[in-house]
């Protein structure tokens, strides 16, 4: 297919990949004791063996780290651990800092070569709970030809604040990175001080030059935030992917900034995120920022990328924005708001972001743009989270702090049990909008669902292929393959209805209108006259409604075909007409 598919096949083929590896079980450290990772991996350095070993950490494990573990160029580290249980014995094992003095502590990991860890707790403190401000570094490889990759998979990245090159928990000084991020949570990168960090991913504050072929997170989670990604400078990431995504307390930029190239963000929930709001009398541009993702015309980049407006791919559907009471009354009537209306600065006050900014609403409106697509966006629906990782009073004097004098505050939700390793987390980010349940592609709900919807995904694991192909090939063509909207304003009707397509005959595209009285799986497909299977319009659970599909023809013949829907005993079966 075009190039993001292509780079998306190729992400996938490189994570399963297997190797001819031997795997060393390390034990855990027993403090005093501490340093057997970064003893066992350098004994495998010292054999040549790193590439051909995954090292295996026990559950529940504590891995103290002495010094930077460096993954030499061209080698590979791989970490795995079991998958994690419910019982405090089955927790991820953590790799931590040494509280010990005299540690070069700038990176955990410096990456030369590449790196795959799987179901471990990555923690940026020392065994005495202090936040240590590292990053895991993918480091540059000379050769333009060589990709910088790591996947992390089930990872925890906890307690992350800023980093000593201002990067983030994942820090990009490379100009080919491909990072997979699948199952991950970024808990509680938070920084004390700055507003603007901690970030999930990030390249380094005020550098030039690095860039990212690929970045692909899916069921992954972002909870207590500076930023999640950054791109500032002249750095960018061609092809980006967000799919299934919980984003929650983000201070500032989520998805930072509006010089995209090809970005797909899908069924995910965003709440809480730039609570720093906006603050009309600091807007230079005369415009809002927008609470998700921005997109800014080419001719404002501070740089010339090599693409156009018209080329480029952005699709942002089936996503969910909210800004909870309590912040946008806090943003109102925090002491130093109260202040400012005092002395009639009220423009100094601020204001909850919208989910999208005027000119990104804009560039999803044009029929100038046909590549940049938004659809099925929930904005302002409460989830009412199960149990928010919101540590509110901490959380409501950073924020006045930000506001006010920048004074510096703690406001991680429960550090303490990071510290202690305490599992299961107390967090519990399923929720309870039924709206939401089944607002995802394929009537799933939205967010993170391997770690707040475990019921469902194996069932979602089963489709996630169908997913992606789903999303890539709108990405790319414009066009929803599976493309269905409800009808507004409708009662739940009484029967299964399919109604007649409109136009017929139609050329390239028609719209049918099917109702549907109770949530159940269905499949509403297209075949031709020898009963042939052509095309999918839609195949997965959906909740009652009246619904209209719109099918697209191209690469078809002039002809006769039949469409059938199909739910539970119900099988409704039209007849349309393709005229060229």
């Amino acid at each position: 297919m075009k190039q993001f598919v292509t780079l998306l096949f190729l992400t996938m083929v490189w994570l399963g990949a297997a190797h001819a590896q031997t795997v060393v079980q390390v034990p855990s450290d027993l403090p005093p004791s501490e340093g057997n990772l970064n003893n066992a991996i350098q004994d495998a350095i010292t054999n040549g063996t790193l590439s051909n070993t995954v090292f295996e950490l026990e559950p529940y494990g504590y891995y103290i780290l002495t010094g930077t573990i460096i993954v030499p160029e061209g080698q590979h580290l791989e970490i795995v651990a079991p998958a994690p249980g419910s019982d405090q014995n089955s927790a991820p094992p953590q790799i931590l800092w040494t509280a010990s003095g005299g540690v070069t502590t700038d990176f955990n990991f410096e990456v030369y070569g590449s790196i795959k860890l799987k179901n471990v707790w990555l923690r940026y403190a020392t065994t005495a709970g202090t936040q240590v401000g590292s990053s895991l570094q993918i480091q540059n490889n000379p050769d333009p030809n060589v990709q910088e990759r790591a996947e992390f998979e089930g990872v925890i990245f906890d307690y992350s604040p800023t980093p000593s090159n201002a990067s983030g928990s994942v820090g990009v000084t490379a100009d080919r990175f491909v990072g997979i991020f699948k199952n991950c949570y970024f808990r509680n990168c938070i920084d004390n001080h700055l507003r603007y960090y901690g970030r999930a991913v990030s390249f380094p504050f005020d550098a030039v030059g690095w860039h990212s072929d690929s970045l692909y997170f899916e069921n992954c989670t972002f909870a207590n935030m500076g930023y999640v990604h950054m791109q500032e400078g002249n750095m960018y990431t061609d092809n980006v992917y967000y799919n299934h995504c919980t984003f929650m307390n983000v201070v500032q930029f989520t998805l930072q900034s509006g010089w995209w190239y090809k970005m797909a963000v899908t069924n995910s929930v965003f709440v809480n995120t730039f609570m720093y709001g906006e603050i009309p009398a600091q807007t230079t541009n005369g415009e809002m920022n927008g609470g998700t993702v921005r997109i800014d015309s080419v001719a404002a980049f501070p740089f010339t990328p090599p693409f156009t407006d018209q080329d480029r791919r952005i699709l942002f559907a089936n996503n969910n924005y909210y800004i909870e009471s309590w912040l946008e009354n806090w943003m109102h009537d925090n002491p130093y708001s109260v202040f400012l209306r005092s002395q009639r600065r009220d423009d100094e006050v601020p204001i909850p972001m919208p989910m999208l900014s005027p000119g990104t609403q804009a560039f999803f409106d044009s029929q100038d743009f046909p590549f940049m697509n938004a659809a099925n966006l929930y904005d302002d629906v409460d989830p009412v989270f199960s149990v928010s990782p919101t540590n509110q009073d901490s959380l409501m004097a950073f924020m006045h702090c930000k506001w006010d004098d920048n004074c510096d505050h703690n406001w991680a939700y429960a550090p303490d049990e990071g510290w202690f390793q305490t599992w299961p987390l107390s967090e519990d980010l399923s929720y309870s909008s039924t709206t939401l349940q089944t607002a995802a592609m394929g009537g799933f709900p939205l967010g993170d669902l391997y770690h707040w919807w475990p019921s469902r995904y194996a069932d979602w694991s089963a489709q996630a292929s169908a997913e992606k192909t789903r999303i890539m090939t709108w990405l790319e063509t414009g066009n929803d393959p599976l493309g269905i909207s409800e009808v507004p304003g409708g009662n739940i009707p009484a029967n299964y209805e399919l109604g007649q397509n409109y136009p017929n005959p139609f050329n390239p595209s028609t719209q049918i209108k099917f109702s549907v009285p109770r949530a159940s799986y269905m499949t509403l497909k297209v075949y031709n006259t020898l009963g042939q299977h052509v095309a999918t319009l839609f195949e997965g659970e959906h909740p009652a409604g009246n619904y209209v599909a719109t099918f697209d023809s191209r690469g078809l013949a002039s002809g006769i075909y039949y469409y059938r829907l199909e739910a539970g005993n119900v099988s409704l079966t039209r007849k349309f007409v393709l005229s060229r």
